[in-house]
């Protein structure tokens, strides 16, 4: 689109509801983003918005609500991990989208990944080793963008989706 003028519509009439039933219709992965803190410890978010974004580099994103200030962990760190959980796993998102002492009843599940960033050594069907690109604002979100730097997967591990508030995994129909 080099060279093209953008123009935008009239500003929209959808409502944060009515957004929010929309996207709840949309099946999304569940992913946990991991990042090292300054203090030595492991911050982490359940997460259904991590996808690809280029496969030249290779990269993710994901979003994050400003108001956790996860973003401003990741970029202190530079760096973060994306762990799709495995169907069998929806016990760890809610423990991860609850924070605080529920994290701790996990920690025995989290490793060092081979860029020495942390990552779910067990529980997951993918797991994205990510080094940080771009944090960029979007109304009550910010997109984190990152390099990913070294990816692992288990192609019999059937992913843990969520839609419609609840978790649950997919079955192709053309079995």
């Amino acid at each position: 689109m080099t060279g093209e003028a953008v123009t935008h519509g009239p500003r929209t009439t959808v409502s944060r509801v009515q957004f929010q039933q929309v996207f709840r219709q949309v099946p999304g992965p569940v992913a946990i983003v991991l990042a090292p803190t300054p203090a030595g410890t492991v911050s982490g978010i359940t997460c259904t918005s991590a996808t690809s974004l280029s496969a030249d580099p290779p990269m993710a994103v994901f979003s994050v609500d400003v108001k956790t200030r996860f973003a401003d962990t990741v970029r202190a760190a530079g760096r973060f991990s994306i762990n799709f959980l495995a169907a069998d796993r929806a016990e760890w998102a809610r423990a991860f989208s609850r924070g605080g002492a529920s994290l701790a009843a996990l920690a025995h599940a989290v490793g060092a990944g081979r860029s020495a960033v942390p990552t779910l050594s067990s529980g997951t069907c993918a797991v994205l080793e990510c080094r940080l690109a771009d944090i960029a604002p979007g109304g009550d979100h910010c997109t984190v963008t990152g390099e990913i730097v070294h990816a692992r997967f288990q192609s019999d591990v059937p992913a843990l989706l969520y839609a419609a508030g609840r978790y649950g995994s997919f079955t192709p129909a053309d079995r």
